[in-house]
């Protein structure tokens, strides 16, 4: 409703008559069509859940586990609350909205499973919250921050949660008042006769259950689902500067030298040498990129690897391309993600057109502010017309200094890289 009202509402009076004019039309709808048919839906779904209950208690845990998160998305789960209010007032226990308890464990099993998964650091400031809220019910910030929007995640929890509520039958716990949800729950379930009983027992149980299953499921199905949109959106950012360094290398001066010979480059960085299959981004790991190696730097100065010239700045600082005398295309790309810094920890110290010499230096970044915003500096140094030589040779291992020789290039298998009319840039 908000976004139609967006379209049509003028400009300079929509900061005011959008939310007027939405709540004009939600607030009725609401009170008059949508309360009370979700109320009657509510309603009718715990008077089948009692139904079946009455036939298979294992069997209502399992089905309400499993859309115990769906009937909260829409808003129809109050109906279990009446209904175990009720039940409670007529009979001094409920055996129905009991069986839900286990949906908020599943779902945090999730969220932690996704917690220690993404790369997004966004993504964890939201998990983090999500998680300590879930374990004491509130699972709102799981549900709509974290495993709804990615699909995958909410139905393993949907899962987990089913398996939980079967056990929670099968131990026939009991809600003897209305208590809260997450681990305030259990002592709602605690008799005044029975004390704690095998059925309180049995929730804690069901409860691990739920959180280890929604965990494990998460780790070993769900990890593609995590970082899809953000690896996508991290790798088109790649892609854009990969293409802008290989469209101005292209429109560079073309180097007079033979590629056929050997061409020498050295490390642009103090520190140690890592294969670039190591590489924690499958953009440059697979090689699609070019190949080249990576370093893990101890210093935060990023030098040329060779004479030549400069073809390409990132405005964020943290990615620089050259083209070198011989005519090597090179990308160095100063950590993982980093774009997302804004700039933040970088500075560049050359423009583009720059004649630079082998050792200048190039780029300054702060290490420490950019692992203490949660991101790693592992740098790659990518050959990224790699195709135009037979062969690519990281020529030393471990630690390694600027100046010292890490890459060999030779034997091109074009008189000149400038005259490649279909570079293969990832």
């Amino acid at each position: 409703m908000e976004k139609w009202c967006k379209k049509w509402i003028p400009t300079v009076v929509k900061t005011f008559l959008v939310p007027f004019v939405t709540l004009l039309i939600v607030v009725p709808l609401t009170f008059l069509i949508i309360g009370p048919i979700a109320t009657w839906i509510g309603n009718a779904l715990a008077a089948m859940t009692s139904a079946i209950y009455g036939f298979s208690p294992v069997l209502a845990g399992v089905l309400l586990g499993v859309f115990w998160q769906v009937f909260v998305i829409f808003g129809v789960h109050w109906g279990f609350v009446a209904v175990m209010m009720s039940n409670v007032a007529a009979m001094g226990y409920d055996q129905i909205l009991g069986l839900s308890l286990g949906a908020s464990f599943a779902q945090i099993g999730v969220v932690l499973a996704i917690l220690l998964q993404t790369k997004d650091q966004k993504l964890k400031g939201i998990a983090l919250p999500a998680f300590i809220s879930g374990i004491f019910g509130v699972t709102e910030p799981a549900i709509y921050g974290v495993t709804l929007p990615r699909k995958k995640p909410f139905i393993l929890s949907c899962i987990a949660a089913g398996v939980g509520g079967g056990l929670i039958g099968f131990f026939g716990t009991r809600m003897y008042m209305m208590g809260g949800m997450g681990i305030f729950s259990i002592p709602a379930t605690i008799g005044p006769k029975s004390g704690v009983d095998m059925s309180v027992y049995g929730l804690m149980i069901a409860m691990a259950v739920s959180f280890v299953l929604g965990f494990v499921l998460q780790i070993a199905l769900g990890k593609k689902s995590v970082d899809a949109d953000y690896d996508e959106k991290q790798a088109k950012a790649v892609q854009e500067v990969a293409n802008q360094a290989d469209v101005i290398a292209k429109a560079a001066p073309a180097s007079n030298t033979d590629l056929n010979v050997s061409t020498e480059l050295v490390s642009p960085l103090d520190g140690e040498l890592l294969p670039l299959s190591e590489v924690k981004d499958e953009v440059f790991s697979s090689g699609a990129m070019g190949e080249g190696v990576a370093i893990e730097p101890s210093q935060g100065v990023l030098h040329a690897p060779d004479d030549g010239r400069v073809v390409m700045t990132s405005p964020t600082g943290h990615a620089i391309g050259m083209k070198t005398k011989d005519g090597a295309e090179i990308l160095m790309h100063i950590g993982m993600d980093t774009v997302n810094l804004q700039g933040k920890g970088f500075e560049t110290l050359v423009d583009k057109g720059d004649e630079v010499k082998a050792g200048d230096e190039l780029v300054n970044f702060d290490i420490d502010e950019i692992h203490s915003a949660g991101y790693i500096v592992t740098t790659p140094i990518v050959v990224t017309n790699s195709k135009d030589y037979e062969k690519v040779s990281v020529v030393r291992q471990g630690e390694v200094k600027v100046g010292q020789e890490i890459l060999d290039l030779e034997g091109a298998t074009e008189k000149e890289a400038s005259t490649n009319e279909n570079p293969q840039i990832a």
